[in-house]
């Protein structure tokens, strides 16, 4: 696949020498803070109560205890207002703060946005340490095939409502600890395992939301014929 390189070419070639592409792993992770609407967590949280848990949970290889509640693409409505948010505005300022990536680069025809997938954590839960860069058939309900570049939670409630359930990449000494409205972006490749620790009290609610180059559709089985457009 032939990217495009964007038209400020000679921007990104001083931002090169200036030393503005020497960043750490902890670089890469970018926290944003009180991002989305309040009350948009909150009518998320709402709005669970009244749908069916999907306890398929696949990919997780047992990483995410039986503790955790898994709601697939949930019928959620506000939950689209908030993907689009974070596809327009969170990567256009993950691209503005975080060098090498540039905002050309998501702007293609099979660059996407995954169906959210919200958990509640509830006592007890645990995600242990994985990657989200995955080319396979990830829920074979769905029949997607593609590539996973950035993760990004979302944080539906507020902090104070549990205890434990903080975030911890292995790159990192840093725990990470949002509340509500924060969302976290960050590369999905396996230079980011990343975890979150056991829930000891409360209630912890969250979505994944995956950037990837692919298709929604069902896609051949080689992949070059679609990334050469």
């Amino acid at each position: 696949m032939s990217l495009k390189l964007s038209s400020n070419k000679k921007t990104i070639n001083t931002e090169i020498q200036d030393g503005k592409f020497d960043l750490s792993l902890e670089d890469h992770i970018f926290h944003l803070k009180s991002f989305i609407d309040k009350e948009k967590c909150l009518e998320v949280v709402n709005s669970l109560v009244l749908l069916e848990k999907d306890t398929s949970t696949p990919y997780t290889d047992g990483l995410l205890n039986n503790y955790a509640d898994t709601y697939f693409d949930p019928d959620i409505s506000v939950i689209k207002d908030i993907s689009e948010k974070i596809y327009v505005d969170g990567l256009k300022q993950y691209s503005n703060n975080v060098r090498p990536f540039n905002w050309s680069y998501f702007n293609t025809k099979s660059f996407h946005y995954s169906e959210m997938i919200i958990r509640k954590y509830n006592k007890q839960s645990v995600f242990d340490y994985h990657h989200d860069d995955i080319i396979a058939e990830i829920f074979p309900h769905w029949f997607l095939r593609r590539q996973n570049i950035l993760t990004c939670i979302v944080y539906f409630n507020d902090n104070s409502e549990y205890t434990g359930g903080d975030l911890k990449f292995a790159c990192s000494d840093k725990i990470y600890r949002p509340s509500i409205g924060d969302v976290i972006i960050f590369p999905a490749n396996w230079m980011f395992y990343h975890k979150v620790f056991e829930i000891t009290s409360g209630t912890r609610y969250s979505g994944a939301l995956l950037f990837y180059f692919g298709s929604s559709k069902r896609m051949p089985n080689s992949l070059s014929k679609h990334w050469e457009k």
